[in-house]
C-alpha cells in the first residue's frame, strides 16, 4: 500500500474581522434565520454582492432590517453563511448514507454523483458568476468565498479519499493534487458550457454519466 501525504489544509488570511463573526446571546428564531439566508441566496444571485443591500435582505425576508443584523453583523458575514449553507449539504458524509453496500467504486460514485449536482446547481454556477464578477475587489473576496465552503468541501473530500488509501484500495501520495484533479473530472465540458451559458441546463442521465466517466478517469490513476 502507498504511504499517503498528510492533509495539507490551505491558510488565507481571514478577510472578516471581529464584527463579522456570528454574535452571542440569545438563542436566534430559527425560522426567521431561514428566510434571511434563502432571501439573500436568491439577491446575491440576482443582483450581486455589491448590489445587494441588507435592506433588500430584510424586505425580501419580510423581517425588519434589526433582524437582519441581529442574525448577521455584516453583509460579508452573511454572504459566508450563504455560501456554507449551500455547499454543506453535498459533502461526502451526505452522499455517503445513501450507499446500502459499500465498495470503493460504489462510495466514488455516490460522492461524485453528489459533487457533480453541486457544480451543476443553478446556485452554484450563479455564485460563481458573483465571484468572478466581484474579481476586480481583489483577493480578499475570494478568499472569504473560499473560506466559506470550498475550503472545508476540500477537506473532507481529502479524508474521504484517506479512508480508501488506508484501506488498501487508492494509491496516493498526494492527496490535495488527487482531489483537485477529481474535481477536475467532474466538472469536464459540462460545467464550463453551463458556466458561459453556451447550454442553460443539463438532465439527470448528464449528470450521472459525467460522474460515472469521471470515477473510471480516477481510478484508472488511482487504484492500487
Amino acid at each position: 500500500m502507498s504511504e499517503s501525504a498528510p492533509i495539507r489544509q490551505t491558510t488565507v488570511p481571514s478577510t472578516l474581522n471581529d464584527d463579522d463573526r456570528p454574535s452571542r446571546g440569545r438563542p436566534r428564531d430559527v425560522e426567521k434565520n431561514s428566510a434571511i439566508v434563502e432571501a439573500a441566496s436568491l439577491l446575491f444571485l440576482e443582483q450581486g454582492f455589491d448590489g445587494t443591500s441588507m435592506d433588500e435582505v430584510a424586505k425580501r425576508a419580510g423581517v425588519s432590517k434589526q433582524t437582519v443584523y441581529s442574525h448577521f453583523s455584516s453583509k460579508e458575514q452573511l454572504f459566508s453563511h450563504v455560501i456554507k449553507v449551500t455547499i454543506e449539504e453535498y459533502y461526502p458524509d451526505a452522499a455517503l448514507a445513501s450507499v446500502e453496500h459499500h465498495t470503493l467504486e460504489a462510495d466514488l460514485l455516490a460522492v461524485a454523483e453528489t459533487y457533480v449536482r453541486l457544480l451543476m446547481s443553478d446556485k452554484a454556477i450563479g455564485m460563481h458568476r458573483v465571484l468572478v464578477a466581484a474579481a476586480p475587489k481583489g483577493t480578499g473576496f475570494a478568499q472569504m468565498f473560499w473560506q466559506a465552503g470550498p475550503e472545508e468541501m476540500t477537506i473532507k473530500l481529502c479524508e474521504f479519499l484517506q479512508s480508501w488509501v488506508d484501506k488498501g484500495e487508492l494509491a496516493i501520495t498526494d492527496l490535495e493534487k488527487a482531489g483537485g484533479r477529481f474535481i477536475t473530472l467532474l466538472k469536464g465540458k459540462l460545467h464550463f458550457s453551463l458556466e458561459i451559458g453556451l447550454i442553460s441546463s443539463v438532465t439527470d442521465e448528464d449528470m450521472k454519466e459525467q460522474a460515472r466517466d469521471a470515477v473510471d478517469c480516477f481510478l484508472k490513476i488511482y487504484r492500487a
